[in-house]
């Protein structure tokens, strides 16, 4: 299948998935490895979901999933799928989540999509053709660095690295216009892209937390990657840069200093 078609075919499924964990307002919760990592039945509902309405449409791809027991990418082409980035966020009806799925192949972003079941914002990008939001062109802003807007994640499984990550935020913070904390990685790597912020730093993310946004991102004219030194990549956890040229520089510089 076209990829184009493939993105308006499985934009539609992610918008289902929006339908269904918006009709589970109270959800059962459990817990994951890690301080307040959460999973509800929501997220399994709507990973049940998307798995079983994506397979059809490109059965040529396997899945790399959140709420799978065995995260491994397979050799061609792969789904990351976040049934529901912002878990914590959803629990406690403090808007900011969205359903992300991001299509690679052999290790780069292909196409992405990600969906705000609350604002009925879908952002979409297919390598090469530019980056959309509800069908709407998208790019990211050209915002002088002491006026940009950053915004980043605390990392909270990830305490140790406290010290570290708030170390990047105030010394981006203080040579640009202001700061911000969301909650879903997946919603503010849209932002840049959609020109609503201008850069984005969180000292460790999963592959299912930006694989969709960052092909939107980079379609909408701005840089994602890693820390320097290491190499930006779908298979794990790492470090993860964003934003336009000034701000993406100044967080290398930063995040090189304090998390290399």
């Amino acid at each position: 299948m076209e990829l184009q078609a493939l993105a308006l075919q499985a934009g539609a499924v992610l918008r289902e998935a929006g339908e269904l964990i918006r009709s589970i307002p109270h959800p059962a919760v459990t817990s994951k490895e890690g301080h307040a990592n959460f999973v509800t039945e929501a997220d399994v509902a709507s990973q049940t979901f998307l798995l079983e309405r994506l397979g059809p449409l490109f059965p040529q791809a396997r899945f790399f999933a959140e709420e799978q027991e065995e995260h491994q990418l397979a050799p061609g082409w792969n789904w990351i799928v976040d049934p529901i980035d912002g878990t914590t966020n959803f629990i406690r009806r403090y808007r900011p989540s969205a359903i992300s799925a991001g299509l690679v192949k052999d290790g780069e972003g292909m196409l992405g999509l990600v969906y705000d079941p609350w604002a009925n914002e879908l952002f979409s990008a297919v390598r090469g053709q530019g980056a959309f939001c509800n069908g709407n062109p998208i790019h990211a802003a050209e915002i002088p660095l002491e006026n940009a807007l950053f915004v980043f994640g605390t990392a909270p499984y990830h305490r140790d690295l406290a010290e570290a990550s708030f170390a990047v935020a105030k010394e981006v913070f203080l040579r640009c216009g202001d700061l911000r904390r969301c909650g879903s990685a997946a919603l503010d790597l849209c932002y840049i892209a959609a020109g609503r912020c201008d850069g984005f730093f969180e000292a460790v993310l999963s592959p299912w937390d930006y694989a969709g946004a960052s092909v939107i991102l980079q379609e909408a004219g701005a840089h994602i990657g890693t820390v320097p030194g290491r190499t930006f990549t779908y298979q794990e956890p790492q470090p993860i840069l964003a934003g336009t040229d000034a701000l993406f520089r100044l967080l290398q510089e930063a995040a090189g200093k304090h998390l290399a």
